[in-house]
């Protein structure tokens, strides 16, 4: 039984910590991947590149047996590899895992698509996830003639919708009414549409982390994407699955500048989840404080009360840190235990 969604970028650290769940963890998600974004716009060929690399991830660390979302929303750009549009040059990448297709509004070479691959008997899934982002959401009488313009043939060739709410960084969102828009779209859509499952997302980390946490300080971040989600939760005439970005910021990108800034620039970064919040610590830029400081940030958090010891592979591996013989955690080999620490989280121990 589904309890979770995490919504992740398609990268490596990602779709390794797939391979580091527990049993029971794996079988009550359903992880959502987006391709992720770049700086600068992708060409055909590292498009092409980058997708194989997330085909061949997912197929090793996810598997062939559990149902998962791929969007590539994020790639802004058209492209067309090998002859194909982007997205159904994926989705055929991905033809042989049980990959659930992504659409949404105003996204009309996308949409058609999924509507083509399935005509042709190409796309398995007999299920389609339709994401709204807040300014679509906020009334469906508003939206309405524009989503059965759009969507209403797709949505008739398959058996059932999932209907994803994305609210994305959510801190400036009214909980209260964000969760009663929500409810009320999901009553008066599910009128018209065979309705699967219902997911509520979004973050409370910024597209830089420096907004919420100054270097060389940690803080406690109250996780404001939970109250929208329960209030949607106690309003909604359906269940509401809980679903979040993790420990990354919807807004993710690869960084943008010059290698020789790298240092001043850069500082380790460590996100932590319990009860409604995120224990969030900075150190300070590697220029300043070196390439060695995630020993004391895994300290600091393996000696806090909320730590877990032997929650999951991420906890295990935070107590490593520091250890002889242990390699040094960086910025990138963080992603994957963290990852792994709130799933496991998420789906064992947080409450709603």
């Amino acid at each position: 039984m589904i309890k979770y969604v995490p919504f992740l970028k398609a990268k490596t650290a990602e779709r390794g910590a797939m391979g580091q769940l527990s049993p029971a963890v794996r079988a009550a998600i359903c992880p959502f991947f987006d391709f992720h974004r770049k700086p600068q716009p992708y060409d055909a060929d590292t498009f092409a590149a980058t997708g194989q690399r997330i085909v061949n991830g997912l197929t090793k660390h996810w598997g062939a047996e559990g149902e998962f979302y791929f969007d590539d929303r994020d790639v802004a750009q058209k492209l067309k590899i090998a002859g194909q549009e982007k997205y159904a040059y994926m989705l055929g990448r991905l033809h042989a895992l049980r990959v659930i297709p992504v659409v949404g509004l105003a996204r009309p070479t996308h949409n058609a698509s999924v509507a083509q691959l399935k005509r042709q008997g190409k796309l398995a899934s007999d299920v389609v996830a339709f994401r709204l982002p807040p300014d679509d959401f906020e009334d469906f009488d508003v939206i309405k003639d524009q989503l059965e313009y759009e969507l209403a043939d797709l949505f008739g060739q398959f058996t059932e919708i999932d209907l994803i709410f994305d609210c994305q960084v959510c801190t400036q969102l009214d909980a209260s009414e964000a969760g009663q828009q929500i409810a009320a779209f999901i009553k008066k859509f599910s009128a018209s549409y065979p309705v699967r499952r219902v997911i509520v997302t979004g973050s409370t980390i910024p597209k830089t982390l420096s907004d919420l946490v100054k270097s060389s300080h940690s803080e406690e971040i109250l996780r404001h994407e939970l109250a929208l989600i329960a209030k949607a939760r106690d309003l909604a005439d359906m269940d509401v699955l809980p679903g979040d970005y993790t420990i990354v910021t919807p807004f993710f990108s690869d960084a943008d500048f010059a290698p020789e800034l790298f240092p001043k620039v850069t500082t380790p970064r460590l996100i932590y989840s319990y009860k409604k919040s995120h224990y969030i610590a900075r150190g300070a830029s590697l220029e300043s404080g070196g390439y060695d400081q995630y020993p004391g940030l895994t300290k600091t958090l393996c000696g806090q009360s909320f730590f877990r010891p032997g929650y999951s592979a991420g906890e295990d591996y935070f107590a490593k840190q520091g250890r002889p013989g242990v390699k040094n955690a960086s910025n990138g080999s963080i992603v994957k235990p963290s990852i792994v620490a709130h799933i496991t989280y998420m789906v064992l121990g947080a409450k709603f």
